[in-house]
């Protein structure tokens, strides 16, 4: 199985998120579901995913189906729903700590 480096951007002030699969341009972005979108490079791979509202769902089918997304990818962002705002928790402490409460994408 490979290794995936799946990083998860919240902004909870805007109430949106972005996964990002691989670090490559953006050559187009597909809406794929209401408050869903896709990036894609130049050869309509996936690059990430924007979620423009957290209570959104993203249609996993589709991503294996029509842009064909390796399922065991697939498997590893179902890990972030049905809450994409609770998958990913930092607090800053009163002594101006950081701390994060990731929870790793590994495979089941």
């Amino acid at each position: 199985m490979s290794d995936y480096n799946i990083r998860v951007e919240v902004d909870h002030n805007a109430d949106a998120a972005y996964i990002a699969l691989v670090d490559s341009p953006v050559a187009e972005t597909v809406e794929i579901a209401e408050h869903v979108l896709v990036d894609l490079d130049e050869y309509r791979v996936v690059v990430g995913i924007e979620v423009l509202k957290l209570t959104a769902r993203i249609p996993f089918d589709d991503l294996n189906r029509t842009f064909h997304v390796r399922s065991e990818l697939v498997d590893l962002l179902r890990k972030i729903q049905p809450s994409i705002s609770g998958f990913l928790s930092v607090t800053v402490g009163t002594d101006s700590t950081i701390r994060s409460s990731d929870r790793s994408l590994t495979p089941a």
